[in-house]
């Protein structure tokens, strides 16, 4: 079942980072054509939805995981692996703070009326948001895990 859901979440990585790239486009875009559209709204439902899907996959995998297991079993010698503790510490706080200013953003775009402004709200806080996703991404880890 670990590895199962393992190799969801790593597929699911790159559908984040897709759709992340993709509402950068959007936003970058409608800086230059002046223009806020339902594109717009669904690219950045689409990128907050993945984010949502990872953090349930995230969580089971935390519950599931002999890394965390093992870890939570001796704190001390967890701490002074980078690895384990980039999992244990790191990894989940970026993520939750991606979520959140993808949250954030997605409020503020909605609640600002000048199309230009909208545009440069959804560059500001997505974009930060996705420099969150990828600080967060272990890149030292398989880049496609299937099985």
């Amino acid at each position: 079942m670990y590895d199962l859901l393992l190799s969801i979440h790593n597929i699911a990585r790159w559908l984040v980072l897709l759709a992340a790239f993709y509402l950068l486009y959007r936003s970058l875009n409608g800086l230059v054509r002046r223009s806020y559209g339902a594109t717009d709204r669904q690219a950045s439902l689409v990128y907050i939805a993945l984010l949502h899907t990872q953090l349930l996959l995230g969580i089971l995998l935390m519950v599931l995981s002999p890394l965390v297991q093992s870890a939570l079993a001796n704190p001390g010698a967890a701490a002074q692996n980078s690895q384990t503790r980039f999992f244990l510490a790191e990894h989940w706080v970026l993520m939750l703070a991606a979520l959140a200013l993808a949250h954030v953003g997605s409020a503020r775009v909605r609640r600002t009326a000048e199309v230009l402004l909208k545009q440069r709200q959804a560059l500001i806080w997505y974009g930060s948001s996705i420099a969150l996703v990828l600080l967060g991404i272990p890149w030292w880890r398989p880049l496609l895990r299937l099985g």
